[in-house]
């Protein structure tokens, strides 16, 4: 086998090449990283958070967005005290009467949900990180992303500001963190605020924390015989498997993305190895005639595209991590795009697999010619 030095000294002797190649590859590995990350986290922000034991129940012409459900408040409240199967927590049932609205102020979308105190008992992520959650009249609380969701600074919305939403002025009381949830993105209210405030005097559904995940069959019995109630029980689940259904065409084009600049990186390392062996033509044949053989030589064409692959992916690492936390915003939520070790490892995996392609095409085509038109330079 010819020795490591030799790839090396390659590289150095065709220094414009080389770079060139590199930032293609470290370009290569950056967008790999970034677009495998940004599916995972909206796969994840989707249908990861959702839990078995509980449920919504929404207005029957709803399907399954809680956005559009309208379900008068009377029957909300119906539901919510006689539901069988709902857990007691210290004699009060987790069931919580919501109103869920997008509202729009200016070109910014912000995602409202009028709660009650009950609220607290069935979405247990949820954290209050500053402040208090809403006690007093036209006081709201924000979620980690929604200064993200809403594209405002994070001052913006900071404990005591106040901000204008269905021309009313409300003041942030407080701030929470719900990880692997879409509550994140939200701005939460007390429900008889957000009634006032957006004039309705409908609810969009009751959200209930069940004993156990067997009970959503009864559940589903109560409300298809209760039929004043007008309402059916749609499991979280089922929720964010429709949310995850409507985002899944943005994860396949990011993976489609990341799968063709594969191909480009995979190409502009042929491209460069086989400028690479036409080059050295008379060179690489006189290393067969000095008794190399074929493989020895094809490997080190090999072993300097994968040099060359690896040292990219470092450079496209690096450049990756200097990105940091990013905010990135989709229907119904926003999300931080946290480049793990995982991540990476498929930046790096998808690289050098560039290289081991982009390199093995020249190899083969480089031992493949003929000694004497070899040492003439012909090819």
């Amino acid at each position: 086998m010819l020795p490591l030095t030799y790839p090396l000294r390659n590289l150095w002797r065709r220094r414009a090449r080389t770079l060139a190649t590199l930032l293609g590859i470290a370009a290569t590995t950056v967008l790999i990283v970034t677009m495998s990350a940004f599916a995972g986290e909206l796969e994840n922000a989707a249908g990861a958070g959702a839990r078995a034991d509980i449920a919504f129940l929404i207005g029957t012409s709803a399907e399954v967005d809680l956005v559009r459900s309208v379900v008068p408040r009377g029957n909300a409240e119906t539901a919510a005290v006689s539901a069988p199967g709902v857990k007691e927590i210290d004699g009060r049932r987790a069931a919580s009467v919501e109103l869920h609205i997008a509202s729009r102020s200016g070109n910014r979308v912000a995602l409202l949900r009028g709660v009650t105190p009950a609220a607290y008992l069935v979405h247990t992520r949820l954290t209050v990180t500053e402040g208090h959650e809403p006690r007093e009249p036209f006081e709201i609380m924000v979620g980690r992303m929604a200064a993200a969701r809403m594209e405002l600074d994070e001052e913006d919305l900071a404990v005591g500001q106040t901000i204008e939403l269905e021309n009313r002025k409300w003041r942030v009381c407080g701030r929470f963190a719900a990880p692997g949830t879409v509550l994140e993105a939200e701005l939460w209210a007390r429900l008889d605020d957000l009634m006032l405030a957006t004039k309705r005097e409908d609810v969009s559904c009751v959200a209930v924390r069940l004993d156990a995940p067997d009970d959503l069959d009864e559940l589903s019995l109560f409300t298809a015989k209760r039929l004043d109630l007008e309402m059916v029980s749609v499991p979280e689940r089922e929720l964010m498997a429709a949310l995850e259904r409507g985002l899944r065409h943005i994860t396949t084009l990011a993976r489609l993305m990341a799968a063709l600049v594969l191909v480009a990186g995979a190409f502009a390392c042929a491209n460069t190895m086989f400028a690479a062996v036409l080059a050295r033509t008379k060179e690489l044949a006189t290393l067969r005639t000095l008794g190399y053989a074929p493989t020895a030589v094809a490997s080190s064409i090999v072993q300097e595209s994968l040099l060359v692959s690896f040292l990219g992916a470092a450079l496209g690492l690096a450049a990756a991590a200097l990105v940091g936390d990013v905010a990135l915003r989709f229907p119904m939520g926003a999300l931080h795009l946290e480049l793990n070790a995982s991540h990476r490892a498929l930046g790096l995996t998808a690289a050098l697999a560039a290289g081991l392609v982009g390199g093995l095409i020249p190899a083969i085509r480089a031992v493949r010619t003929p000694l004497v038109d070899g040492l003439a330079g012909r090819t």
